[in-house]
């Protein structure tokens, strides 16, 4: 069976540098365990009214399956964010401070956009993250046209 990264071409690596070829791959393979997720959602079943106690327990697993669903959609997002990161040489730096964040911080939170310091200032003053998904497009070679001229436009 082909993975997302066979169908969407992300397994080539042209400009991933050597360093981050680890992260790389682990941010990706955590992609694709998200995108293989079953995220159906489960057959509706209107109760009773006399039935308060089914209700309940349907109500629970709804507002279960809209948790899950809400955290899932933003690890995802911070993944697509940290393997664009990567591709554009931007990963690693502090997103606030533009400082290097510590190597011990990328091994353990591989899509971590800020330093320490960085955090702490996003803290201070209740920052937080995009509220959906960017474009996939230029993700490793999906649309290369784009991703170029996003490189030039950055450069500028």
């Amino acid at each position: 069976m082909a993975t997302s990264a066979d169908i969407l071409g992300t397994r080539t690596r042209n400009s991933i540098p050597a360093r981050w070829a680890q992260h790389y791959e682990r941010l990706c393979l955590e992609r694709d365990k998200i995108l293989q997720r079953d995220g159906s959602a489960a057959e509706s079943f209107q109760p009773k009214l006399d039935d308060l106690a089914d209700a309940a327990a349907l109500e629970t697993d709804r507002s279960l399956s809209i948790v899950t669903s809400t955290a899932t959609h933003g690890m995802m997002l911070e993944i697509v964010e940290a393997i664009r990161r990567i591709e554009r040489g931007t990963y690693g730096v502090c997103e606030i401070t533009g400082e290097p964040i510590a190597t011990e911080r990328l091994n353990s939170i591989p899509w971590a956009r800020y330093s320490l310091e960085g955090q702490k200032q996003a803290e201070e003053n209740g920052w937080s993250r995009r509220a959906s998904l960017p474009s996939l497009e230029g993700l490793a070679g999906i649309d290369s046209d784009a991703a170029e001229s996003d490189g030039e436009e950055e450069g500028d």
